[in-house]
């Protein structure tokens, strides 16, 4: 590793392999770093939707057979209401199952950038023409003299708690875990469950990958995450035959609440932020598709600003601005389905063929488990607001993009 380079790019998931791709095919001096050891396990279902294989395929070339579970594709998700069961929404389109250690990993590699793992930011100085950050590397402190640096470290991003900690200020926090155990389930494996049952949290999950069943939950920081990630194993027992004969692996993080609170942070001077480090996600914890597209944007934006001394920031809002939306669209119940990563338009509605009391039944469960579990401080009125918004004005009002 050097002490000089175009761009450091901080933290090796998608976003920031996008990056470090962008920057290099722009003839960049690119370095990519990370803190834990490659490849490195993270808590994801690992589903691949369309626009993420498009963008893999034509930035990265096709992705290894090695990375692949079983089954290979998924269909689609299920949501489980308590009143009236299952109802399964499909895609018209297959979208790819993927261990996210052995996926990630093939990003970094193809990207193209000098890859440097249990490499860990410390902090950052921003000068007039360019950026002094400070590393560990070995336990020993190593500087580095860059132009700009990208961070697409996750959602509790060190990069932002370093130099910008104004960012999460009075945010909310939610845990997610989920544990991987062999045993068996009455699921169908081509399919993401999400459970709108009240009591478990806003995002109670279930899949299955090659025969392990895996079983999430997200749970408000504060809250008590044993008990209720117990009550939902008891709930899958009793409603879907769930039987464990031993847990085989646990995976977390800590999740921020950006995205329904529109409060997203693409970056200040030299510094951009991409993927869940500046706030995208969607609906589902669908994530790489806006992580893989914003770290495009904030290597694009990179370049023309090294090469053309146009305004970095600016430039990278102005790109990043319609994955914004779309985040917004992921949490607007008249946006969702449109704007999905994965298509399904020309798919038939998941309801259909149900009775009108079927529907309502439905429809009175979600209402009970978003007022219910949609509990984080400001999460629902935001939401409600920007919905509003949309409807009604046809267009989001996005701080972070002005």
């Amino acid at each position: 590793m050097e002490d000089k380079y175009d761009v450091l790019v901080v933290g090796a998931g998608p976003a920031g392999s996008a990056a470090a791709r962008k920057c290099v095919n722009g003839g960049l001096k690119t370095l990519l770093i990370d803190k834990k050891k490659l490849p490195r396990r993270k808590a994801c279902s690992g589903i691949i939707a369309n626009l993420s294989q498009n963008y893999v395929l034509e930035n990265f070339g096709p992705i290894p057979e090695s990375v692949f579970g079983k089954p290979y594709i998924s269909r689609g998700m299920a949501f489980h209401f308590p009143s009236v069961g299952t109802f399964f929404a499909d895609v018209d389109c297959y979208m790819l199952y993927v261990w996210r250690d052995k996926f990630d990993h093939f990003l970094a590699k193809t990207s193209g950038a000098e890859l440097q793992d249990e490499t860990r930011f410390v902090s950052l100085e921003q000068k007039a023409d360019g950026v002094e950050v400070t590393c560990e590397q070995n336990k020993s402190e190593v500087k580095l003299n860059v132009q700009y640096v990208i961070g697409a470290d996750g959602f509790n991003s060190h990069v932002i708690r370093n130099f910008a900690p104004d960012v999460y200020e009075g945010l909310p926090w939610a845990h997610g875990v989920q544990k991987y155990y062999e045993g068996k389930v009455d699921a169908d494996d081509r399919y993401l469950y999400w459970f709108l049952v009240r009591g478990m949290g806003p995002f109670p999950w279930l899949n299955i990958k090659d025969d392990q069943i895996i079983v999430g939950l997200a749970c408000p920081v504060g809250q008590n995450f044993r008990a209720m990630f117990n009550n939902f194993l008891e709930y899958l027992k009793k409603n879907h035959g769930l039987t464990i004969k031993r847990e085989l692996a646990t995976e977390g993080c800590i999740v921020n609440t950006m995205t329904p609170l529109n409060r997203f942070f693409p970056g200040r001077g030299r510094v951009l932020m991409a993927g869940d480090s500046m706030g995208l996600m969607h609906q589902g914890d669908e994530g790489i598709s806006c992580a893989l597209a914003s770290g495009g944007y904030a290597g694009e934006a990179v370049i023309q600003g090294i090469n053309k001394g146009a305004n970095t920031l600016a430039l990278y809002k102005k790109l990043v601005k319609p994955e914004m939306e779309t985040a917004l669209d992921q949490f607007n119940p008249f946006r969702m389905r449109a704007t999905a990563a994965s298509t399904s338009v020309r798919q038939p509605s998941m309801f259909k063929g149900h009775s009108f009391r079927i529907k309502i039944k439905a429809l009175k469960d979600a209402w009970e488990f978003v007022k219910s579990e949609m509990v984080m401080e400001g999460m629902l009125p935001a939401i409600l607001k920007n919905t509003a918004r949309r409807q009604i004005l046809r267009k989001y009002k996005i701080p972070a993009a002005e």
